[in-house]
């Protein structure tokens, strides 16, 4: 019967045993290996602790499957709309565990991270790169410009930033990327334009769009129900900007067994 061990290993091993107990605990005596004195008294302690070991081993196994606690620092967006089936399927599958969501934003992906305050981080912003986390996951987004299918913009087959002079706007806080990226391609070319609303809530950006008070920008991932109905309507307004939906862990963080089938199906969503 093999016991996965290479001969070279397990006499190095019980070598080194000796050393250390100082005695001998094998006679080779030809082709045959023999206890001695002192490796018959051992023998039922290493027996002992053989079976501790493996009781050990069992433990922490059936532990890390039935009990843990995932922390997931997310994007209010993903939060919303790509992690409650991941979520519900995950709390089917592991009943035991426990999963917190955190709200994060882009910027603190790193510093969470290397603080161990989250486990796993799922945003959605400009792309992040940085020696102490490991990405699993980018995934270039779309940025929309957006209203209600009614606004006279929606006349036009193609849109110039400059048609967005003093328009109002429904925008996300001064903290999201996408909103960055958006103002920055309007003070670029010196546009003005009107902030009617600042609102961390998507929800209700699209509400108050959907109701004709003004424009906003958003990730196609978050409005892609209320294109399908017809609540909201793209502009035509072609742009380049670098969003990305990217998910992440610290690179030395060790990756559960429960970790990496919360982490699996985001990867394949996506």
């Amino acid at each position: 019967m093999s016991i996965g061990y290479a001969q070279s290993n397990i006499s190095a091993q019980i070598q080194q045993l000796e050393q250390e107990l100082n005695t001998k605990l094998l006679d080779r005596i030809g082709k045959k290996v023999f206890l001695t004195e002192s490796g018959e008294q051992l023998l039922p302690y290493a027996i002992e602790m053989r079976a501790l070991a493996s009781t050990i081993r069992d433990k922490l196994d059936n532990d890390h499957l039935s009990h843990s606690r995932i922390v997931v620092g997310a994007s209010e967006s993903l939060c919303v709309f790509k992690l409650p089936a991941i979520v519900e399927s995950f709390r089917r599958s592991h009943p035991n565990n426990e999963l917190h969501l955190e709200l994060i934003e882009n910027a603190q992906v790193v510093e969470q991270l290397t603080s161990n305050a989250i486990d796993v981080a799922f945003t959605i912003g400009n792309s992040i790169e940085h020696p102490a986390i490991t990405s699993f996951l980018k995934k270039r987004e779309e940025v929309l410009v957006l209203s209600a299918p009614t606004h006279p913009l929606q006349s036009k087959k193609a849109l110039a930033i400059t048609d967005f002079a003093n328009q109002p706007f429904l925008l996300t806080s001064t903290s999201c990327n996408y909103r960055e990226t958006f103002e920055c391609d309007l003070k670029s070319h010196g546009i003005p334009y009107q902030v009617t609303l600042e609102s961390g809530s998507v929800q209700v950006i699209k509400k108050m769009t959907i109701s004709g008070l003004g424009l906003c920008v958003l990730p196609r991932l978050a409005v892609q129900d209320e294109l399908n109905a017809d609540l909201l309507a793209t502009l035509p307004y072609k742009n380049d900007y670098k969003v990305y939906s990217q998910l992440f862990c610290h690179a030395s963080k060790w990756l559960s067994p429960n970790l990496a089938d919360f982490i699996d199906p985001i990867i394949k969503s996506i």
